[in-house]
């Protein structure tokens, strides 16, 4: 079995492409050299063995996988409660990654839809577009991606799962056996389904962007609140406050002192310089992108040989 998750991101030119129920749109997305190879390729692999692919930066992309797989084609729509989704989402991004959205000529490959792009469905959100805060932002992308993704299975008729991620974790042997039915494949079994780590930049995260009050203003998003009630999420506001107290600043005075003296971003500011200037070498996660090491653990590696196994 073939399995890959994000494997194209923006070279899927989910920007452009979003909702391209349309031939037109469809040959476009064929003709690209990365998105056309791509297609090809899990056409070649998927004669001899299935294909799984994962992410939200490729769903966009369903009518054309429909167009060349036809009935075969399997859509499996994995989704969370949008205010969790959109706390987790502050938490952890950067404000200006966000906001860093260009005129749709401009960004046609990005990966944030406006609501003044001309394929986006919830245009009425151009009257206060300027006015969002950033977690409302975050709530109006759920909305549409979330949206998209029950068109794409009515408007192609194929076969396809409803999943909510709150069930996956809860029960995950009982989802998975669920999600391999679905497939036509055989579950793993309990033994591949170990418990996940807790993300190690969780509490850095939370020291750095700590969500405030914004999840409040999710009664003023009613199509957000629709959608989700119509996907099984509950809505109900007293336990969503709860949910709310794991995306606050955690207590103490450490973390309120690293929060207001920006200590994460002088950190990774201060290591940069010296990744930059080659004091310490780059490791395999900075080079795959992923968030920098501290400042200690740099300095400890140029220091201290490793022991390679």
């Amino acid at each position: 079995m073939r399995s890959e998750h994000e494997p194209l991101q923006h070279a899927a030119r989910l920007r452009r492409l979003f909702r391209c129920f349309e031939t037109e749109r469809q040959d476009e997305a064929l003709r690209d050299p990365v998105i056309g190879a791509f297609v090809n390729d899990v056409a070649r692999t998927a004669e001899s063995r299935p294909v799984a692919i994962f992410g939200n930066t490729l769903s966009h992309l369903a009518p054309v996988f429909h167009r060349v797989f036809g009935d075969r084609l399997r859509l499996l729509h994995l989704h969370r409660d949008p205010v969790v989704t959109a706390a987790s989402i502050y938490v952890k991004t950067q404000p200006e990654w966000w906001r860093r959205v260009g005129g749709y000529e401009d960004d046609s490959h990005g990966l944030r839809i406006t609501p003044f792009d001309p394929h986006a469905r919830f245009r009425e959100y151009r009257e206060r577009w300027a006015s969002l805060s950033l977690f409302e932002v975050i709530l109006y992308q759920w909305l549409e991606r979330h949206a998209y993704a029950l068109e794409a299975v009515e408007r192609l008729a194929v076969r396809s799962l409803s999943l909510r991620s709150e069930d996956l974790f809860a029960s995950p042997e009982s989802a998975v056996a669920s999600i391999a039915g679905f497939a036509g494949l055989e579950p793993p079994g309990p033994a591949v389904l170990t418990r996940a780590r807790r993300n190690q930049s969780w509490a850095r995260s939370l020291e750095r962007h700590p969500l405030g009050g914004e999840w409040r203003t999710y009664p003023r998003h009613p199509a957000v609140v629709d959608l989700a009630r119509r996907l099984g999420h509950p809505m109900e506001p007293d336990a969503i406050e709860r949910e709310m107290a794991r995306y606050r600043l955690p207590p103490g005075i450490l973390p309120w002192l690293r929060h207001r003296s920006r200590y994460w971003d002088r950190r990774e500011r201060a290591t940069r310089w010296l990744r930059e200037r080659g004091i310490v070498p780059a490791n395999r996660s900075d080079r795959a992108g992923l968030p920098p090491r501290s400042l200690p653990e740099a300095v400890r590696e140029t220091l201290l040989p490793q022991r390679r196994v």
